[in-house]
């Protein structure tokens, strides 16, 4: 009761988009995995300094083959509507990623490695995989793979995310109202086998100009402000009513290739369009303090980073490459961005007004989010016609196998259901794969290593601009906001004063 008088029961915070799903297996944005995170569990997570402990499982372990994993669930958690959590609701869970066509999608290719999944009793989960696979313990940290109620499954499929009856998670929120394009609210979800949380409402607000969030968050409107811009984060480190949270991520920023478009398939096309790019002078002009230069393809809070190093402009080997490709006088090609990440229009104009310096002419296509997001998806070869394209990418399971795998590695559906861009290298398809089926880190680390090498110099799948710093903004009066190094705010440790 003297919490009740010393707290708020509600905390505001404002995203810089709505969600689009709280359908784990289907979510593939920053807001809607932070919003899904506080609904449902995995059966392992990562603590802070990424070790790797129990969530929804009680133990685990791996056979002697490296082929079966046996999880012990814990006895007693409930989904929202109090059913027990038992080892058949994970079993559902991932038999429905493994068929497309019951919504998998993006965790369909993350998991195709398991092979059988069986129940022998009430919480016991046995995992068979077609090859030892070596980071099974950081996939099953992946929200991608949070365990959902069976026959929650079976009632909605497809439709389970899109709307709040289509909800029944573990976490210590349930969704109770969603008003698309504006706000979703959670409400506390007492039986919480982690624990009550101290506040008893979220309110995840969706507004999408960086101004606006400061504006409400120095009004008062909104408690906690995410998706921080360069411009303001002096104005908010400056303010002594509020405070700044901002730590590395996996989190990066990248233009990938369209490999399937014939110029942008030829190797020597890419590597002149990466020495063109000149990283350094987009960060200073758009993004200063908010990111750092990448210097691989993954980011280096992601197990298996190797530091390639940055790569400086060279104009003089750009126009040398365009020349051995069969281009001297360079050539037309187009750059597809969107208004959702950040100055995503102005990093096209400047990346255009830098390719022009070697000849290469590219006009500029904005497109609506939801638009975008759904060409990455089940796209054929010959309908996809983006030879150059903004992305952001992290893998969730802190990995390199969830950060390489699937993403640049051969299709073999023939869409691009999680290789947007169709890129495809046999080498680097038999690095990435065997990285996934050896079980020692240290041979691991040397292949991820290699297909780095060949992602991001000798055969670039994308131009690597900037890794992430994670951010937010909270009143002064806020306490408890965690920020993870996967760059989810999450609130159920969080109370606001009064």
């Amino acid at each position: 009761e003297s919490s009740s008088a010393e707290y708020k029961d509600t905390i505001v915070f404002a995203a810089n988009t709505d969600i689009l799903t709280h359908d784990p297996q289907v979510q593939n944005d920053t807001t809607s995995e932070q919003v899904v995170r506080m609904i449902y569990n995995t059966l392992l997570k990562f603590e802070d300094d990424g070790k790797v402990v129990g969530d929804l499982a009680e133990s685990w372990g791996v056979s002697e083959d490296g082929l079966t994993w046996t999880i012990k669930l814990k006895q007693g958690v409930k989904f929202h509507n109090g059913k027990e959590v038992t080892a058949a609701d994970a079993k559902a869970t991932y038999e429905r990623a493994l068929n497309a066509k019951g919504g998998g999608f993006r965790t369909t290719e993350i998991i195709k490695i398991f092979k059988k999944m069986e129940a022998p009793d009430k919480y016991t989960l046995k995992i068979t995989t077609s090859v030892p696979y070596g980071p099974m313990e950081a996939l099953l940290c992946n929200l991608s793979l949070a365990v959902m109620d069976a026959e929650v499954l079976t009632k909605h499929g497809l439709e389970l995310g899109n709307h709040v009856e289509a909800e029944n998670g573990t976490g210590p929120y349930k969704l109770v109202s969603w008003t698309k394009g504006d706000e979703v609210k959670l409400e506390r979800f007492d039986d919480y086998f982690g624990g009550k949380a101290p506040t008893a409402n979220i309110i995840v607000k969706a507004i999408p100009e960086a101004a606006s969030r400061v504006i409400a968050l120095e009004n008062g409107e909104v408690d906690v402000i995410g998706g921080i811009s360069a411009n303001d984060l002096t104005t908010l480190e400056s303010n002594k009513n509020i405070k700044v949270l901002k730590r590395p991520t996996i989190s990066q920023r990248l233009f990938r290739f369209g490999c399937n478009d014939p110029i942008i398939a030829k190797t020597k096309v890419r590597q002149a369009i990466v020495h063109a790019i000149d990283r350094q002078a987009i960060i200073d002009s758009m993004f200063a303090g908010t990111v750092y230069p990448s210097t691989a393809p993954l980011a280096p809070v992601t197990w298996g980073y190797t530091n390639l190093g940055e790569i400086k402009p060279d104009i003089e080997k750009a126009k040398a490459l365009l020349k051995e490709a069969g281009y001297p006088n360079g050539f037309e090609t187009k750059i597809v961005t969107c208004e959702r990440y950040s100055k995503g229009v102005q990093m096209a104009e400047v990346l255009a007004a830098q390719l022009a310096k070697v000849g290469i002419k590219a006009k500029i296509e904005v497109w609506e989010w939801s638009a975008l997001s759904a060409s990455w998806s089940g796209v054929k070869r010959e309908d996809f016609d983006q030879p150059i394209f903004v992305m952001g990418s992290g893998p969730s399971m802190r990995d390199a196998d969830g950060g390489l795998r699937g993403l640049y590695t051969t299709t073999e559906t023939g869409v691009n259901d999680s290789n947007y861009g169709f890129y495809s290298n046999k080498k680097a398809d038999e690095l990435i794969n065997a990285g996934m089926s050896v079980t020692n880190k240290e041979k691991r680390a040397k292949l991820y290593a290699d297909a780095q090498k060949i992602l991001y110099l000798d055969d670039p799948a994308a131009f690597w601009l900037f890794d992430m710093y994670g951010m937010c903004a909270m009143s002064d009066k806020v306490e408890g906001v965690t920020l993870s190094p996967i760059n989810n705010i999450t609130f159920e440790k969080a109370v606001i004063k009064k």
